[in-house]
């Protein structure tokens, strides 16, 4: 049952509503401890209104920039590029979870509407459900058959489960780009598979928890663990979470990643990513493997087309090691790398694009630049690649030495340690490094 607060039902008078951000829900739970579980609502929030395709809804990283900030809601909109923001809060007491959503016309800051819904922690998943079904008849948009479906599927939750699966993605979101950047331990990633594991053992049946598996395995491929240790376990997860439910389209993404970087089956990797953004066409993540994807197969300006959507939906995205700078990048396309990397200071890819435009003592310079901020292996590695096009041999011969060092210590890639050795023109260690990261799978 829902607790109706109020309904102020009347349509914006500056125009209709095409885009909107989730911010982050308030914790009003009045125990810091529950961040995670109000963070989890927006994320799911997010997911729901993700699903309508006449939308455009701003990735949740991209919204989180703005938890606990003091900035008005027309400036934020402008800076997201939305019509309109939701906000809200959620309380959690006991087995009982209220959620009081509010949707805020962003030129004007005039409040539309706002609801107040409670339900028992077993019907969660409805009740973010119908929190989204409200939002879409507010705006004016209207669903699909398949949208109205996805909306009104929701299954009772097992509470302990759930709180476990929560916990899991709180601790993915935990696992940030700049962790990745500097090198930090696998802990948060390891501590989510711990967190999704346990929802199993309480639930067998959790298509999120299996979901949050496959993201986390992933999460370590390359990164922290050779891509054969991990990516079975991450398609093992993938597919169990799809038998479960099939319109989970982070599933799908994760699954599709296996097929086309582990696999190498880019037919069921095309299949599997235009099934993710079938059902979320918002999911930042499905954009940027379908881009990977579309590079791999040497469709370079049909990628370039997949970075412009990923900006607009998510335009403050900081992911480093993926990302629109770096696969305008791999696609050649140096001098637009370059500007996108500037706005998320990717020194190590401006470094490379430097180094390929034949700019060398800029190259360097960003080189000197990016080694200061990271230690991760995959970065340092890049980086050394960047020295290396850009003529700086001894330095990064010297880099060589480390990396090889840690590669007897734990994974490296060595597609990259072979991307060192090419412009050093030492052929034969290139090829011993491609041939391993063929028997290795590396992705």
């Amino acid at each position: 049952v829902w607790r109706f607060e109020t309904a102020n039902r009347f349509s914006p008078k500056t125009g209709a509503i095409h885009s909107l951000a989730v911010l982050p829900l308030a914790n009003f739970s009045k125990d810091p401890d529950q961040n995670y579980f109000a963070d989890g609502m927006t994320e799911q929030l997010t997911t729901d209104l993700g699903q309508i395709s006449a939308l455009r809804v701003i990735s949740r990283t991209s919204a989180m920039h703005y938890k606990g900030t003091d900035k008005k809601l027309p400036e934020i909109a402008r800076e997201l590029g939305v019509d309109a923001v939701i906000e809200g809060s959620v309380e959690r007491v006991g087995n009982q979870v209220r959620i009081t959503a509010q949707l805020v016309e962003a030129p004007t800051d005039r409040h539309l509407w706002a609801k107040s819904y409670e339900r028992d922690l077993r019907d969660v998943l409805s009740l973010q459900d119908d929190v989204a079904q409200a939002i879409a008849e507010q705006v004016k948009v209207k669903l699909t058959p398949q949208e109205q479906a996805h909306l009104s599927k929701a299954r009772p939750v097992n509470p302990q489960a759930h709180e476990a699966d929560l916990r899991g993605y709180d601790q993915l979101r935990r696992f940030s780009h700049q962790g990745m950047i500097i090198g930090n331990e696998a802990s948060n990633a390891e501590k989510a598979i711990q967190y999704f594991q346990q929802a199993l053992a309480l639930d067998p049946d959790d298509a999120l928890a299996y979901a949050g598996l496959a993201r986390a395995y992933q999460s370590l491929s390359t990164l922290f663990k050779a891509p054969l240790d991990v990516q079975p376990k991450a398609k093992a997860a993938a597919v169990r979470a799809i038998e479960i439910d099939d319109t989970l389209a982070e599933a799908h993404t994760s699954l599709g990643n296996v097929k086309m970087d582990f696999d190498w089956d880019f037919a069921g990797a095309e299949r599997e990513l235009r099934r993710a953004l079938e059902l979320n066409p918002n999911l930042a993540e499905a954009h940027e493997n379908y881009a990977t994807y579309l590079l791999d197969l040497g469709h370079a300006d049909e990628a370039i087309q997949e970075t412009d959507l990923i900006q607009r939906i998510d335009p403050l995205r900081t992911s480093a090691l993926l990302g629109v700078p770096w696969m305008l990048f791999n696609a050649r396309r140096y001098e637009k790398a370059i500007d996108a990397a500037k706005k998320v200071g990717d020194d190590r890819t401006i470094a490379l694009a430097l180094a390929e435009l034949g700019r060398p003592e800029e190259a360097v310079a960003a080189a000197d630049q990016a080694l200061k901020a990271v230690r991760s292996p995959v970065m340092v590695v890049q980086i050394a690649s960047a020295y290396a096009i850009a003529g700086k041999n001894d330095k990064a011969r010297s880099m060589l030495g480390q990396i090889e060092a840690m590669a007897r210590e734990r994974y490296i890639c060595g597609f990259n340690v072979a991307c060192v050795y090419a412009p050093l023109g030492d052929k034969e260690k290139a090829f011993a490094w491609l041939e391993k990261a063929y028997l290795a799978r590396s992705d």
